[in-house]
């Protein structure tokens, strides 16, 4: 599963709203500089998640960073 679907599907399994989580990456991480427009078009897969990005969206969805790694086992 690629990046952009595993966010998509967290989003999803959460109730999360884009707003809300790209707020709170920015909350945890201001550097990141995160907005909707970013966090959907990750999600969308025309743009690609940073390792900082990738960080912050896990600790702002209370997940552990292995989830984007077991998706493609």
């Amino acid at each position: 599963m690629l990046i952009n679907e595993t966010v998509k599907r967290l989003l999803k399994e959460e109730g999360r709203t884009q707003t809300w989580v790209a707020q709170e990456m920015n909350r945890i991480d201001p550097s990141i500089d995160m907005t909707n427009v970013k966090l959907s078009a990750i999600a969308t897969g025309q743009r690609k998640m940073t390792g900082d990005e990738m960080i912050a969206f896990c600790k702002a969805m209370r997940r552990n960073p292995d989830e984007f790694m077991r998706e493609g086992i």
